[in-house]
């Protein structure tokens, strides 16, 4: 599924993030987080070594098959969506009934994400390559010769 790409101009973001610190502020660090109408951001770190920079995203819960990554006008764009966590069980463990469960908190992003990283000068596009394992993305930028 492709999900669109929403931007908003830096002045709306600047006020947003403004808006969230003093949300933290009143209501503690647990407040709901989540919003249904908004893409959310996965969590990234960046490694760089003598050759490349590799990227990592915590996806937990996504199907590999549905993220879309590819370079766009200087950016590493990648996109998907994660459906809400539902057990599934297991023989000695069985799952709940549908419709029997009711949510008291909830802390794992779902739903469409959306992360552009601005790719420094010295990446070679062209021998980026990627991979999916134990729920997170790895991307290798090689760097210029």
């Amino acid at each position: 599924m492709k999900v669109p790409l929403v931007t908003a101009d830096e002045g709306f973001s600047s006020l947003a993030k403004h808006m969230s610190r003093w949300m933290e502020q009143v209501l503690g660090s647990d407040y709901a987080r989540f919003h249904r109408d908004q893409a959310w951001r996965p969590a990234i770190d960046l490694y760089e070594d003598d050759g490349s920079y590799y990227l990592v995203a915590d996806l937990a819960g996504v199907n590999a098959e549905k993220i879309d990554l590819h370079v766009e006008k200087g950016k590493l764009l990648f996109r998907g969506e994660r459906q809400s966590p539902w057990p599934s069980g297991q023989a000695d463990c069985p799952a709940p009934a549908p419709g029997s469960l009711r949510l008291h908190l909830m802390e794992i992003n779902q739903g469409p994400f959306v992360r552009a990283i601005q790719l420094p000068a010295s990446v070679d596009g062209d021998g980026i390559c990627a991979w999916y394992k134990n729920g997170f993305l790895w991307v290798k930028m090689p760097k210029k010769g």
